[in-house]
């Protein structure tokens, strides 16, 4: 089947920079400042590569070590967070020699040299992250290695240190434009041997909104289980808005160990807090795959639970933004390593199970509200309290139940929910039609059926004689006897 194995936004990544994606002007600047490298020690070490997610930073960086024979020595800011770690990573990778893939010694001055990237290098942020911002500085400084600052967003790490403006080259990576996308996904379709209908493709590339990763990623989940891909299998993935996106958002909090990351995707996300906790619930055992980390993750996910009640029961929302709090920053910093790889994320069971049964709560509904009306009571006492005798009486005694049709306007499916029956049943419908019978008779002919009864259990006497009358104290002795039977 399509879609198994490899991580296709990996599997399919550059390995040349001329395999860049719609980023010429801004590949073409990287490699001339990796040029300079060949004739010394540039006055620029390091270089930024700035843009929004997806548009081939990581990519190009990775190409660039490739193309020049560069080691890599590869480090993620929200992993290693403090100064300490930076120095022993960065420093040392950028100021010692190097080995090649087999273990053999090379020295820079036999080309041995080795790109330091660091990847979400504007997510150091906080307290816990204190001297990471001037270790990075200090290391661009004084390394004798090419260096690489991954970025989303320029400002966030230019506020906290304006000497990466002089200290850094930068360059600009731009959305890329849909018509490259396409021609990506056709590639790697072909090789996949998937066959995707234009319109599928062109669908898929407007939903990525310039992600080229996400747009492969869609590709790959569109293909389990699928070697053919139709337009209309695309149109369940719905607009992708860079910034309202459930499963955009899903990834900022499971792929990352930035609280401040974790929040700014969800913060303009267009879901109800009591919505967003079920999808974490639901994708946290497929994200996190440490019991460790699990077990920590679901702590918090539960306080986040606590404050969510808290705005049913008080009705006091500003718990919402605690809730939204814990149940993605909290969450993302709850694991202790980054999950990488491609992860299809699921709608939340609940969800789906409560979109199946809607028709019948919708019944459950409109039936006890019909039944709470007929008997003055609440709908909680007419569930709870009266509805287990009205089935009762429905199963044992017929005319009741076809009075019971006729009185409250029942329809064919509160009568399947009374009886437990399908709604299409034999006995549903026989039911129906016997109401519908009933409707035909005269109130005289239907209201003393004690009296038909008991008629038709003497028509055996000869004489049919008309019994004696009983005196008036019988009278109300019998009638007081009657009444006593709802007391």
């Amino acid at each position: 089947m399509g879609g198994m194995g490899l991580d296709w936004a990996e599997k399919y990544r550059p390995r040349r920079l001329d395999d860049i994606v719609g980023n010429g002007e801004a590949v073409n600047d990287l490699r001339e400042w990796a040029e300079s490298w060949d004739r010394g020690t540039p006055k620029k070490r390091a270089v930024i590569l700035m843009g929004d997610a997806g548009v081939g930073k990581t990519s190009s960086a990775l190409a660039l070590a490739a193309e020049f024979g560069w080691g890599v020595v590869e480090m993620n800011a929200s992993d290693l967070r403090n100064s300490d770690a930076i120095k022993r990573i960065a420093t040392q990778g950028a100021l010692n020699e190097t080995f090649t893939d087999t273990g053999e010694y090379i020295s820079t001055q036999r080309g041995g040299r080795k790109l330091i990237i660091l990847d979400e290098a504007d997510n150091i942020f906080g307290k816990q992250d204190y001297g990471g911002i001037a270790a990075i500085t200090a290391t661009i400084r004084e390394t004798q290695q090419p260096m690489v600052l991954i970025v989303n967003d320029y400002y966030a790490l230019t506020k906290r240190s304006p000497a990466f403006k002089t200290l850094c080259k930068t360059i600009r990576f731009s959305q890329i434009k849909k018509s490259s996308v396409v021609r990506v996904l056709k590639t790697i379709s072909a090789e996949e041997d998937i066959t995707v209908s234009t319109e599928a493709l062109r669908a898929i590339a407007e939903h990525s909104g310039g992600d080229l990763r996400s747009a492969i990623n869609d590709l790959q989940s569109l293909s389990l289980g699928r070697k053919k891909i139709s337009e209309k299998d695309a149109m369940i993935l719905g607009f992708r808005d860079s910034k309202t996106s459930i499963f955009k958002a899903l990834a900022g909090v499971f792929k990352s160990t930035s609280y401040s990351r974790a929040l700014e995707s969800v913060y303009d996300l267009d879901e109800d807090p009591a919505h967003l906790i079920l999808w974490i619930d639901e994708n946290l055992p497929i994200a996190y795959r440490k019991p460790e980390d699990l077990e920590a993750a679901y702590l918090i996910l539960s306080k986040a639970s606590i404050n969510l009640g808290r705005v049913r029961r008080r009705q006091h929302y500003k718990f919402w933004s605690y809730a939204r709090d814990l149940m993605s920053g909290g969450v993302a910093v709850s694991k202790s390593n980054v999950y990488r790889g491609f992860q299809k994320y699921q709608f939340p069971s609940w969800l789906t199970k409560m979109s199946r049964t809607k028709g019948i709560r919708a019944t459950r509904k409109s039936f006890n509200e019909k039944l709470s009306t007929h008997c003055h009571t609440s709908t909680y006492v007419s569930q709870t309290a009266i509805f287990p005798y009205v089935r009762y009486l429905f199963e044992n005694d017929r005319m009741f139940g076809l009075r019971t049709i006729k009185e409250m306007d029942l329809t064919p499916e509160e009568i399947a929910l009374i009886l437990g029956e399908d709604d299409e049943s034999q006995t549903v419908k026989q039911l129906i039609e016997d109401s519908k019978r009933i409707e035909e008779i005269s109130e005289e002919e239907l209201s003393p059926v004690d009296e038909l009864e008991y008629s038709e259990e003497h028509d055996d006497d000869p004489k049919g004689e008309p019994e004696e009358k009983p005196d008036e104290e019988d009278s109300k002795d019998k009638a007081q006897s009657a009444l006593s039977d709802f007391n």
